[in-house]
């Protein structure tokens, strides 16, 4: 797997050499509209409620965005293949249940030990406590859900580092494990494996979540 990795993030070309990105000004240009900073209050998110966070976006930031969905893009092209054939090889879908978040936690650890750019996942109704939101990922998976736009990623300047965002939305195959009809085998071996699962009764279409790569200044 490894080796598969490997492949994937160095024989897809790397055009952020000649990048030098300065820092974020305190003004960005999003859609024509200037933008100083958001602040979301939240009151119904499992993480944080009833506390504010505050995000710079740095949605100007073209080569940090194709910079960080370039190595999103790679991490998926591995994990998405593993698991349809998991579910194809196992209709009862319990392998993949297993999978899907213990071996994608297991193929984020490797792909981060082979490169400077660091991926995750996370969501707003997390089943894997690993993949718990912080502050700033609540904020900007908030704002995926206001805008209703999956397909466009969201740049944030964290200081000492950018963060690009892509949603996350709900396919078919999730359904199985995430939907609201899952079966009696899956249920209960959610129960055993995640109490605290929030990541259930999902439609077709929704937001799941986001990959999260972090790229450092």
């Amino acid at each position: 797997m490894n080796k598969m990795l490997c492949t994937l993030l160095f024989t897809t070309p790397i055009l952020f050499t000649a990048c030098n990105p300065n820092k974020v000004e305190p003004k960005a240009v999003e859609n024509g509209i200037q933008v100083v900073q958001e602040t979301t209050v939240h009151t119904s998110t499992p993480l944080a409620k009833n506390t504010s966070s505050s995000v710079d976006y740095a949605n100007d930031k073209k080569f940090i965005k194709e910079k960080g969905m370039l190595h999103i893009k790679s991490f998926m092209a591995t994990l998405k293949p593993t698991l349809m054939d998991m579910m194809k090889n196992d209709p009862s879908n319990k392998t993949a249940l297993g999978a899907c978040s213990t071996l994608g936690q297991s193929m984020a650890n490797d792909y981060n030990k082979m490169s400077d750019v660091k991926i995750r996942r996370t969501a707003l109704r997390y089943r894997n406590p690993k993949n718990k939101p912080d502050a700033t990922d609540t904020t900007v998976m908030e704002r995926f859900l206001a805008s209703n736009n999956f397909k466009e990623p969201l740049v944030v300047d964290m200081g000492d580092s950018y963060r690009v965002y892509k949603a996350l939305e709900v396919k078919q195959p999730c359904l199985a494990c995430h939907g609201k009809n899952i079966s009696q085998d899956l249920q209960k071996m959610l129960i055993r494996k995640y109490p605290n699962d929030m990541a259930t009764n999902f439609k077709l279409g929704d937001f799941r979540g986001a990959v999260v790569a972090e790229i450092k200044k």
